[in-house]
């Protein structure tokens, strides 16, 4: 690996971990202040949380798809193409977020009751999650322009509009929620306000500064064009979210089937897995840049050495946070201490199980950009609906309810079911070559 390309790899990856680490310390400050206001308003926010949190998975794909065509252009050495492309997609993906975001604040309220809220949860969350539902266009203009500063080398740009905006939110949903005394609403309107800051600067500097590009709007065939190759790419990443999305709330249904004690183990390893996995989540954004940036120059050894470095570089991090992970066991008993004796002693092996799993689970997560740069999301959105629903989720039924494991045998069917399988699809897929296609030299111009 030479150093230039150890440079790039971490020129993306570091910006991109840190942004979503600051991002994920921030959600949880905004829980513990709304988390004063009591058990019902912590229910009412999770629940539109968890909504909102399906919805920007899944409108993150657009964001995804124009890395890898915006990257494969830049790849290729057409700024022209890049600058079309990016401002396309920023406009779509806007609309296209704006227009599922406005069903859902109209009838938030018929919405919540629709999915099972008792009517004190839906008559607090329905203004909330009438307000929040305003945040996804802004998430979605983002996440794009984000996107595009990473492909064209500028990573630590919308790390710092990241960090900066969205500092504001706690402050503000502190202020609004007790000194002015709104309640959920009052939160709602500090992440909106938030992200609307975001979203406005990285669009500026976007398009309106040295660091950004030209705004270049297509024509109605370039547009054409440009939609005919980023509808194949987005729609399996959009429906394997879901798919992804749908497995993890069934798996949180087997817990919950088990009880309390083993529902509260899952949440609360969940929880810290998420800050160490986050911490290498900037490998999969630059394997999906740096591999499709190979792809436009038609790079075929190229491509292959940028996806191996990513992955090597991935392994030795994964090793690292893992073990940083299994450390934080230790530390269980201070950060949940109103938990019984047994959830925390079940917690702290829950934790170190899933460490030892961290470098399979990075592993997928680089694999997934690789094969996905590449264009081979149909392949991607198959090995996700044969982990979850074919191996997975049955192996963890067998294994808990079946052979009479219970919490472990959920634990081990999910890691074993679906990461163990999903890793070896992967690599199996990855080793063919088949995933991806140098586009063809374009003919001289006569």
């Amino acid at each position: 690996m030479s150093p230039e390309t150890r440079r790039e790899i971490f020129k993306i990856a570091i910006p991109v971990s840190l942004e979503s680490s600051f991002q994920l310390v921030l959600g949880f400050i905004n829980q513990v202040i709304v988390g004063i206001l009591g058990t019902a308003t912590i229910a009412a926010v999770g629940l539109s949380n968890n909504v909102m949190f399906i919805g920007i998975l899944c409108l993150s794909t657009l964001g995804s798809g124009c890395a890898i065509l915006a990257s494969r252009a830049r790849g290729a050495g057409d700024g022209v193409m890049v600058a079309r492309i990016s401002s396309f997609s920023l406009v779509f993906a806007t609309l296209l977020s704006l227009l599922l975001a406005l069903p859902l604040a109209l009838f938030a309220g018929p919405f919540l009751r629709g999915v099972g809220a008792n009517p004190e949860i839906a008559e607090i969350g329905a203004p909330f999650l009438a307000l929040i539902a305003f945040t996804l266009p802004l998430i979605t203009a983002s996440t794009v322009a984000s996107s595009v500063f990473r492909t064209v080398g500028e990573a630590r740009l919308p790390m710092t509009v990241t960090m900066i905006a969205l500092a504001l939110t706690p402050l503000l949903s502190w202020l609004l929620v007790l000194p002015l005394g709104l309640g959920a609403v009052g939160a709602a309107i500090a992440a909106l306000t938030a992200q609307g800051l975001r979203a406005l600067t990285l669009v500026g500097f976007l398009f309106f500064s040295r660091w950004g590009i030209a705004w270049n709007w297509p024509d109605l065939g370039q547009a054409r064009q440009i939609l005919g190759r980023m509808v194949p790419l987005v729609l399996p990443l959009f429906i394997t979210e879901i798919v992804f999305s749908g497995g993890s709330f069934l798996f949180a249904l087997l817990f919950e089937r088990l009880g309390t004690a083993e529902l509260a183990v899952f949440q609360i390893a969940n929880t810290l897995e998420g800050v160490f996995i986050t911490a290498s989540l900037g490998f999969n954004v630059a394997a999906t840049i740096l591999v499709a940036q190979a792809i436009g120059r038609r790079d075929d050894g190229g491509t292959w050495r940028v996806a191996g470095a990513i992955w090597r570089i991935g392994l030795l991090s994964a090793a690292a946070f893992g073990l940083l992970m299994a450390l934080s066991s230790l530390l269980l008993p201070l950060l949940y201490p109103n938990t019984s004796p047994q959830v925390q002693q079940w917690a702290v092996w829950a934790v170190l199980l899933n460490a030892l799993f961290q470098p399979v689970k990075v592993s997928n997560m680089i694999f997934f950009g690789v094969l996905s740069s590449g264009g081979d999301t149909r392949y991607l959105l198959l090995s996700d609906f044969v982990t979850v629903f074919v191996v997975g989720l049955p192996l963890a039924y067998w294994l808990g309810f079946g052979l009479g494991l219970g919490l472990w045998g959920i634990f081990l069917g999910r890691l074993l079911g679906e990461e163990l399988v999903r890793i070896s699809m992967f690599v199996l897929r990855y080793r063919t070559g088949r995933w991806f296609r140098l586009e063809a030299q374009p003919a001289p111009q006569a």
